[in-house]
């Protein structure tokens, strides 16, 4: 089973439905936005865990 087709061109349409797929596939995941692109499009923050240690990491400037 794939959540993530990688057959398709990706855009942020893709991205919300991915990530909508994942939150309905594993509900304890936090998703919210840190900002805009300079597209005016959301960068998204995926965050697990509820432990006093956090990690960042956004593959927006990787895109």
């Amino acid at each position: 089973m794939s959540i993530v087709n990688t057959s398709v061109p990706y855009n942020s349409f893709l991205l919300r439905q991915n990530l909508d797929s994942l939150l309905k596939s594993y509900p304890f995941l936090n998703v919210q936005t840190v900002g805009n692109s300079v597209l005016g499009e959301d960068i998204f923050v995926i965050k697990l865990g509820r432990g006093s240690k956090q990690v960042f990491y956004s593959g927006a400037i990787h895109r």
